[in-house]
This record gives C-alpha cells, structure tokens and sequence, in this order.
C-alpha cells in the first residue's frame, strides 16, 4: 500500500509544534529483580526422564489404523473393561492434554502422567491427543499398550473428545482397587 507524501502545511505545523523541545534523559533506574524464596522444583536428571520412558518404545506398533474407534484390554484383565469406559461409567480423575506437542514431549508427559496416577493412587485418566495430523493419535495407543499399568483404554465419549481422546483405566494397589469395586457397584 503506496502513501502519499504529506502536505507541506502539515509538516510546517508539526516542525512549529515541536520547536524548542528536547529529548528527554533516561533517568530511571532499572528494576532489581527479587529472588524468590520459595525454592525451585528440582530439575529431572536425564536417567529418571529415561527410567520413565523405558516401557515406551517408537518400533512397537500395534494399532497403525487410528481412524475408527480404538479399544485395548490387557490379557488376563476383564474384557468388559473397555466397555465400561466407553459408556462413560468411569469417569476420569485426571485429564492430560497433549496438543500442540511434539512426540518426545508428549511422551515424557505421558510417562509423566501414569507416575502421577501411581503416585496419587489415581485409577481413570483421559489423554486428549487431538486429531491433526494423527501422528499422536497413532503414536499414544502403542506406547500405552506397553505399560504394565495399563489395564484398559476405549475412545473416549462426547463429552471427554470422541476421537481425539482415551480414556485410561490404570492398575492400583488392592486396597484403592477394593474402594474403586464398591463405588462402582452403586
């Protein structure tokens, strides 16, 4: 887009208006910027990054068709598992979103979120991975499908993202299980 060039009684107007001023001296003094007392969450060493990711292999790859509906019961585990969390009758206590993330970062997240689950005894989990170009969607079956944890996972419902999620159901210890059996039971 062209401007045209401004008018000589503008500028002489302006020239006249400005007339007499200076520029103006920086004198503020830069800010000093506090150190906070509360200390830092401690940097993850590169061999707990790699313990976590030790049952995420790239070469494994079970589900290479990611378009339909994708359903996963461990061996040995109850077959209406998936079931269940496809009705929605479990609902997810905690909620991963992986958009906008690259493989190895959504993999160490993931990792991530199955030791939070451990740690907080935490048995139903949703990880959101989007649709785009499917290379989370193919990639997140197959890494949990190697984790030990992982006793379930169905396409999540509507209302947790249809085919841009799964629902998780993870291995907890006996006593959490038992509680999670008589509030499923109601």
């Amino acid at each position: 887009m062209q401007t045209s060039p401004p008018d000589p009684d503008d500028l002489a107007l302006f020239r006249d208006f400005v007339a007499g001023t200076r520029p103006l001296e920086q004198d503020k003094i830069a800010p000093v910027v506090k150190r906070s007392k509360q200390k830092r969450p401690a940097a993850t060493s590169n061999s707990s990054t790699a313990e976590k990711l030790f049952f995420f292999s790239d070469e494994f790859e079970v589900f290479a068709e990611t378009q339909g509906t994708l359903s996963y019961v461990q061996n040995g585990d109850d077959p209406h598992l998936a079931g269940r969390l496809r009705r929605g009758e479990l609902e997810p206590q905690v909620v991963l979103d992986l958009h906008g993330m690259t493989a190895q970062q959504a993999k160490t997240e993931l990792a991530g979120l199955l030791n939070y689950c451990e740690q907080q005894q935490l048995n139903c989990a949703c990880v959101v991975h989007g649709k785009g170009l499917g290379i989370l969607a193919r990639k997140v079956p197959n890494w949990l499908i190697q984790h030990p944890n992982v006793r379930a996972f169905h396409t999540a419902p509507r209302s947790w993202g249809k085919h841009g999620a799964l629902l998780l159901l993870l291995k907890i210890n006996q006593s959490t299980e038992q509680q999670f059996r008589e509030l499923t039971r109601r």
